[in-house]
């Protein structure tokens, strides 16, 4: 049923780096936000809250202190082209350009989640990187770009404003905190239910993965 794959129109490069300044400014805002949180999940040392963000969408708020040191952590975020070797939330990461003002667009193929119940999906994100007195942050939200249309079989999913921030922890140079703002439309039908045990499930997936990179 080819009618379902409607074709949206691209985005500048221009268009790009200002949606996606924008998104990150808004996820960091967010993410910082100290009231109406829930605690969905807690596993060791990890903890998942969720809310409702301004458009009255759930949004996941992933935050961990892991035995890695920031910059190490920084690094193999930022590798996109080899996130796959550590990060097992994906499939497939790869970098379709990059753009002024510390912008780059990927294409990411999640694995299934769930334990299957969500088959795989696939997403265009375009991110930025901020370096603050010792904290690393990237984020964005998805873009639409004519060198990556959607693909027959996979469910091409939707990320709102969202970031990953990578702290020093005082005192402990081996050590980072984590922080993971999520926003993802699935798409899909899939039951809400189901959504809120795959993504605390997907969040905590990538602190274990996280705290394997010392091993």
């Amino acid at each position: 049923r080819s009618s379902s794959l409607i074709t949206k129109m691209p985005q500048t490069d221009d268009q790009i780096v200002e949606i996606v300044s924008a998104a990150l400014d808004y996820a960091i805002e967010l993410s910082g936000e100290e009231d109406g949180w829930k605690v969905e999940k807690e596993e060791g040392n990890a903890t998942v809250k969720i809310k409702k963000n301004k458009d009255d969408r759930k949004v996941w708020l992933c935050t961990a202190t892991v035995d890695v040191a920031p910059k190490v952590l920084w690094d193999k975020l930022l590798d996109t082209d080899n996130l796959t070797s550590w990060n097992t939330t994906l499939t497939e990461s790869k970098t379709i350009k990059k753009l002024p003002g510390d912008v780059k667009v990927s294409y990411q193929v999640t694995s299934e989640g769930g334990g299957g119940v969500v088959s795989a999906r696939d997403f265009v994100y375009g991110c930025k990187t901020l370096v603050k007195g010792g904290t690393f942050t990237i984020g964005g939200m998805s873009v639409e770009v004519a060198e990556q249309p959607e693909v027959k079989g996979c469910v091409r999913a939707v990320h709102g404003p969202g970031c990953q921030i990578v702290q020093p922890v005082a005192g402990e140079p081996g050590k980072s905190k984590f922080i993971w703002l999520m926003d993802c439309d699935y798409k899909g039908m899939i039951p809400s239910s189901i959504i809120e045990i795959a993504m605390p499930s997907a969040q905590l997936q990538m602190i274990e993965c996280i705290s394997k990179l010392t091993a």
